[in-house]
């Protein structure tokens, strides 16, 4: 049997990359943040009927935000934190992280309070929230 969520546990320092979000210039990163908020919308309008999470995540709106990298992370973070969705399997491909408990796997909120945490970790959503 094939596990959904294949990737491993990898938190270890040598495999931390030195920085999720990297650098642009403010008005690259409103181009970005702009087509990222057009492809988040599209996916979610496109799949919203849709009940089988592969071909949610199969959608090719999801590819075009996983292409976008590390720059999307905290756009990713805050469209989970705010609403939601099917965001694990992009996380996972651009951080190349999992930071969810083996136990906590299939159990949406308990994976949504893991990235989370993480992005909070990781500086690329506000601590408070």
């Amino acid at each position: 049997m094939v596990e959904e969520n294949t990737l491993e546990e990898n938190t270890s320092e040598e495999n931390q990359p030195e920085e999720f979000a990297p650098r642009q210039s403010a008005s690259e990163s409103a181009t970005l943040e702009r087509e990222f908020n057009r492809l988040a919308e599209q996916w979610r309008r496109e799949t919203m009927s849709m009940s089988s999470s592969t071909d949610i995540a199969m959608h090719p709106a999801y590819y075009q935000i996983i292409g976008m990298g590390r720059v999307a992370l905290p756009w990713i973070l805050r469209e989970l934190q705010q609403g939601g969705g099917h965001w694990f399997l992009a996380l996972g491909a651009i951080s190349r992280q999992n930071p969810v408990n083996p136990q906590d796997r299939g159990k949406v909120r308990k994976m949504t309070e893991a990235w989370l945490q993480w992005g909070r970790e990781n500086g690329l959503l506000d601590s408070n929230n």
